[in-house]
């Protein structure tokens, strides 16, 4: 017979891997968006990878808690120079993207 204490366990644990797997798709989406971003800049990004740096609940647009997640990445401008990089998002969605500032070379 399951008591409140397991049922409380339970619930924890669904929490907690429901968590686990959004915040694993969000790394994807945060991924995506920043493969994309130095694609359109002509851009290497370096790894592909991609890392959470920080985590909170804010409130989004329509008021509703959300987690903000801030990723950080590296990326290259000629294959042999290593620029950092960030990205935030709200949820799924896209917030900002900043690199930093980079030497490219046209020949």
């Amino acid at each position: 017979m399951l008591t409140l204490w397991d049922l409380s366990g339970l619930l924890l644990l669904a929490v907690l891997l429901n968590h686990w797997w959004r915040s694993r798709d969000a790394k994807a989406w945060a991924l995506q968006y920043a493969a994309q971003r130095c694609q359109e800049l002509d851009l290497q990004l370096l790894d592909q990878s991609i890392v959470l740096h920080k985590i909170r609940l804010a409130r989004g647009d329509g008021g509703m808690l959300q987690w903000w997640r801030e990723y950080r990445f590296e990326f290259s401008s000629t294959g042999q120079d290593r620029y950092p990089g960030s990205l935030t998002m709200s949820g799924y969605r896209l917030l900002s993207i900043e690199l930093a500032a980079h030497v490219t070379y046209i020949n």
